[in-house]
């Protein structure tokens, strides 16, 4: 039975009308204004700090604990369908986790589309990586990736390319209600429209397009569902029972047992879309904030 407090979001947000795929150059620019200003309202959590840097040629933010370890880190990608979201607008959101796991948190600023496509978000990510290995100094099992939604692609993304270029693999990573399929194929899309107040085919389609311009939609950097899944870091998936894109995280982890890897898959009944958005206000939130941070400090070490 949800909680009190996630009920009452629920009813707010099913007041609201749900949010339709930006159209145009002006529908970006509403898309991203309207994201910032609602993500950016979430304020930091008790003691941490935040500041920009330049990750390898990438604009991003440090979001950091006082009094934190400094020799583990947690790589942020944000969501927002590949063209809206910033590092900054997530900082509160990801301060979460800094103050939970006790340790910083870098955010890139990765390329948007339409004026940068695929694969300019997988490529920016990849250089913040590689600058945390090679610049920063930290070791790969001391590195994890976090991410939501278009995100949550991102970290897979990020995971298949290090691999094909020989790099080594971070230590887990970890995908909140993710985008991992640009065709938008899944029958969750039709089974659940009416009950996800959050996300649609629609979104993912107009995101999809803006993002690929004349790319293949079933490129494995573009929808990991596509992708030869073997030799990846652990994952953990989480997506919402009834949202459209549980398919998705179905698909992706079965793909990743098949190819010998390790990946757990939880499906939390009865909430939304990203609901991890609402920490520390509603208890679900918390509990799945938790239960990633459990996971990936069990790799990357307390």
């Amino acid at each position: 039975m949800p909680s009190p407090e996630f009920e009452a979001l629920l009813t707010a947000i099913r007041a609201s009308p749900r949010p339709e795929p930006a159209a145009g150059t002006d529908g970006v620019r509403q898309a991203r204004e309207s994201m910032d200003l609602a993500l950016g309202a979430i304020p930091l959590a008790d003691g941490v700090l935040t500041g920009e840097t330049d990750a390898g040629g990438c604009p991003a933010v440090w979001v950091r604990p006082q009094g934190g370890a400094m020799d583990r880190v947690l790589l942020y990608l944000h969501g927002g369908g590949y063209r809206a979201g910033s590092a900054a607008a997530f900082s509160g959101f990801a301060s979460q986790f800094a103050a939970v796991m006790g340790m910083p948190v870098l955010l890139p600023d990765y390329r948007l589309a339409p004026e940068h496509r695929f694969p300019a978000a997988v490529e920016d990510v990849l250089s913040a990586y590689r600058w945390l290995l090679d610049e920063v100094g930290y070791s790969p099992g001391r590195v994890v990736l976090l991410g939501d939604t278009a995100g949550g692609g991102l970290v897979v993304a990020a995971m298949l390319a290090a691999r094909d270029l020989g790099l080594p693999q971070p230590a887990a990573g970890a995908c909140l209600s993710p985008l991992f399929d640009l065709t938008a194929s899944g029958e969750s899309y039709d089974k659940f429209a009416e009950d996800d107040p959050i996300y649609s085919r629609a979104q993912a389609l107009a995101a999809a397009a803006d993002y690929l311009g004349e790319a293949n939609p079933r490129e494995p950097l573009a929808s990991p569902l596509f992708a030869d899944l073997a030799g990846l870091a652990p994952l953990m998936v989480h997506a919402a029972e009834r949202e459209v894109l549980v398919d998705d995280a179905r698909a992706l982890v079965a793909g990743v047992l098949a190819a010998g890897g390790r990946a757990n898959l939880e499906i939390w009944p009865d909430l939304m879309h990203f609901w991890h958005l609402f920490v520390p206000d509603v208890p679900e939130s918390t509990a799945a904030v938790l239960g990633v941070a459990e996971f990936l400090l069990t790799y990357i070490g307390a």
